[in-house]
Formats: C-alpha cells, sequence, structure tokens
C-alpha cells in the first residue's frame, strides 16, 4: 500500500499527505462533485453551504483546518474541494436525510475481540465505490501530540486507526434527525484519535458543537472496548464489542434514523462470529471478509448498476494494542492480502 510519513506542524503534515496522494486525490474531488451537482448544488451554493461549517471547524480546531490547507497545498487542488471531503457527511445530511424516507446509511461495521495479552479491533470501511483506489497509509506525528497509524482516503483526515497510547478507534455513521451546523463529525472523529485514555476518548467525541455523530468502537491494552454512540445533540457510551450503523441506546435512537436492513444484517451475524473468533488477526481479518450474513454481507461487494454510488469495501483493519500493530487491506479482506504496519 501507498505509505507516508509526515511530520511538523498542521500545514507541513498536510502537505506531505497532499504530495504522497496528489496522483489519487481527484477520484475523491470527482466523486464529491458529481454527488452534489446530480443533486442541483453548483458552486456558489456549496460556499454558503459549507461556510458555517468551516467557521465551526476554525473555531475548534484551527490546527485540523491548516492540516487540510497543506492537503490541498501538496496537491494542487482548491482548499473548498478539500474541505467538501471532510464534510461530506454533514452536505449528505443536508441533500439526503430531510427527505420523507431517507435511505439507510450502508457504512461500517467494527468487532474487538479480547484474549489473555491480545486485544484487538477489527474494521471494515464501507463506503461508496467511486473513491476506490484512493487508499493508503499514514504515520501521522505532530509536533504536539501522540504520533497516529491510520488507513486514509485521498485529501481525508484519517477517521479510523491507533495512536503511540495504543487506544484504536473504529468510526461507523449514524445519521440524526437533529444534524445542525457545526464541527464536521469527520474532525470529530480525528480529534478523537488523539486520545489518551478512555475518558479523553468519550469526551472527544461528544464534544458540545458537533454537526452530527458516529457511532465509536474503541479499544485500549487490557482488554477495555466500549462503544461511543453519538449524534449531534444525543450520546451514550456502551459496553459493547460490535457494531454497525444504528443506535443501540434508546435515548440515541430516538434522535437516530430507524436502522437499515443492511446494519441490522451486518450487527447480527457480527454478534453471532464474534463470541466464537479465536483472538488472532487471521481470525479478525477472515470475521471482516465473512460473506454468509442473513441479508448484506459483513464484507459487502457492490451492486454494478449503482454505479460510483454503490456500497463496497475501501479497506479493511486489524489493530493489535498490545504490540501496536496493524494490518490493512486496500480493498475487500476475502481478496485483498493483509499488510503489516507498526508504530
Amino acid at each position: 500500500m501507498r505509505f507516508v510519513e509526515a511530520s511538523g506542524s498542521a500545514h507541513e503534515r498536510g502537505r506531505t499527505m497532499g504530495l504522497a496522494f496528489a496522483d489519487v486525490i481527484d477520484g475523491t474531488l470527482e466523486f464529491n462533485r458529481g454527488y452534489v451537482t446530480s443533486r442541483g448544488i453548483d458552486a456558489s451554493d456549496l460556499e454558503v453551504l459549507l461556510a458555517p461549517y468551516l467557521a465551526a471547524s476554525r473555531d475548534a480546531f484551527p490546527e485540523l483546518v491548516e492540516l487540510l490547507q497543506g492537503v490541498a497545498d501538496g496537491a494542487d487542488r482548491p482548499f473548498d474541494e478539500v474541505f467538501l471531503a471532510n464534510a461530506f457527511e454533514e452536505v449528505y445530511g443536508i441533500l439526503e436525510l430531510e427527505t420523507p424516507a431517507p435511505a439507510g446509511l450502508e457504512r461500517c461495521t467494527d468487532v474487538a475481540l479480547r484474549g489473555p495479552g491480545c486485544t484487538l479491533l477489527a474494521h471494515d470501511e464501507q463506503w461508496y465505490a467511486g473513491e476506490e483506489g484512493a487508499v493508503g497509509m499514514v504515520l501521522d506525528v505532530p509536533d504536539d501530540g501522540p504520533a497516529l497509524l491510520a488507513p486514509m482516503l485521498a485529501g481525508e483526515v484519517a477517521l479510523v486507526g491507533m495512536n503511540e497510547h495504543g487506544l484504536a478507534v473504529g468510526a461507523m455513521s449514524l445519521s440524526g434527525r437533529d444534524e445542525r451546523q457545526g464541527i464536521p463529525r469527520a474532525l470529530v472523529a480525528r480529534d478523537v484519535l488523539n486520545a489518551r485514555d478512555r475518558a479523553d476518548a468519550i469526551a472527544r467525541a461528544t464534544r458540545a458543537s458537533r454537526a452530527g455523530g458516529y457511532s465509536y468502537l474503541m479499544v485500549l491494552p487490557g482488554g477495555d472496548a466500549f462503544v461511543v454512540e453519538s449524534t449531534a445533540t444525543a450520546s451514550a457510551v456502551l459496553e459493547r464489542i460490535t457494531h454497525t450503523n444504528h443506535a443501540l441506546d434508546p435515548s440515541v435512537a430516538a434522535a437516530a434514523f430507524e436502522p437499515s436492513e443492511g446494519s441490522l444484517s451486518r450487527l447480527a451475524r457480527a454478534e453471532q462470529l464474534a463470541p466464537q473468533a479465536d483472538v488472532t488477526v487471521e481470525a479478525a481479518l477472515a470475521l471482516l471478509a465473512d460473506h454468509d450474513a442473513d441479508g448484506m454481507d459483513i464484507c459487502c461487494h457492490p451492486d454494478p448498476s449503482d454505479g460510483a454510488e454503490g456500497s463496497t469495501i475501501l479497506f479493511a483493519m486489524v489493530c493489535d494494542v498490545e504490540r501496536r500493530e496493524m494490518w490493512v487491506t486496500d480493498g475487500h479482506p476475502c481478496t485483498a492480502p493483509a499488510e503489516r504496519f507498526a508504530i
């Protein structure tokens, strides 16, 4: 897989990432442009639409805005297009979730496996087929924060990964009826990846000024595994080792949309497999590659008729937090080899 090590200031690190992914970033940016254009949004509309999210980001995370500016400069692409890639789910919420019958999100699946001396986080990154081929790995080493090892999509901040403290994070889309103007959830997720411990991670994931939320499955050395469910205004902590794209806590579910059939199917299969799985990287990868769900598979393959908006697996990730090691596939875990990385 493409690999980049980025260090220094936020802008310097972003520029390094932008340069490293300059030849594949257009796939991401073109997909996003096509998505909004097909729904009647032109460049001037988009600037107005994104302005409050950019202002909230500058207030809360100026260093992440600087990082994205660095990405744009390094890749020699417009900043507004890079920012759209990192506020895409907010735009999705505006364009799709206000319809009378919004389509159910079919996004990611996460499982934690725990045994003596070994704690694993397994994550399938389920997203749009239009961004295939834009995956790489980053070792992000800020001047003033923990080193982060993470898979990433060209032009976007890391949403999942593992930091030097041994915290591993998986993020799964969770759309709510309460979405609002605020910090894009992708930037909130990137901030979660800086957390030192459970309390710090929960505080970052539930930041009050977020525009929307995710479900996060997090693991720490020693076997601690937990889920934070969040929408824009609701949140809960659950002691779970499996999760997909719908809320399980009643208070969060009240603010969220109804679960999709695919999310229910993947969760049921993950709950069936996790208790039986060996606590090994091989077993975790096999779980992520599973095709035997009663409905949508954990290892989802796109319907060709859906084109760029089909749902697919862009990468699979397994983190061993005790050893600070990570295995990642570029594409479906049923066909792509897993490569090892480490902090």
